[in-house]
């Protein structure tokens, strides 16, 4: 493996946390509303964007959230060129499809915009978008 990395969603984490305590004010608030399956929604959205990992090695660059749900790859023979952006807040977290294309995130402005062969993006979101660059040029060039 040429480059491996974890992010820990804490912008995730703290607006599932900040969701759980307001459920938690409503359940003693409102005893009578049962809040069980909106615990449940805002802990399965908790675990399953806690993190985002980015993989790189064996021809291809891979990435999937948490403990490995929505997993992707992309060859790269599909990969044109690379770049680092700064998405913007409203393009919000997690997985969104957005007029430039795909972004996955968990935190943060950060992101590395992989152009393909084909026309379209992928954005991958990172705490540390130079390194991310780098393995990926590093890759292309191999």
């Amino acid at each position: 493996m040429d480059y491996k990395h974890t992010q820990i969603g804490t912008a995730i984490l703290a607006v599932m946390g900040t969701s759980a305590l307001v459920l938690a004010y409503s359940a003693i608030v409102k005893p009578e509303d049962n809040a069980n399956f909106a615990f449940l929604v805002v802990g399965v959205i908790a675990i399953l964007f806690s993190s985002l990992t980015i993989k790189i090695g064996e021809g291809q660059i891979r990435w999937f959230f948490g403990p490995g749900f929505w997993r992707k790859s992309l060859d790269y023979t599909q990969i044109d060129s690379a770049k680092i952006i700064k998405t913007k807040w409203y393009n919000g977290l997690g997985i969104r499809l957005l007029s430039t294309g795909w972004l996955y995130n968990v935190s943060g402005l950060d992101a590395v915009e992989l152009k393909l062969k084909d026309g379209t993006t992928v954005s991958l979101g990172t705490n540390e978008p130079e390194k991310l660059l780098e393995a990926i040029k590093k890759a292309l060039e191999s």
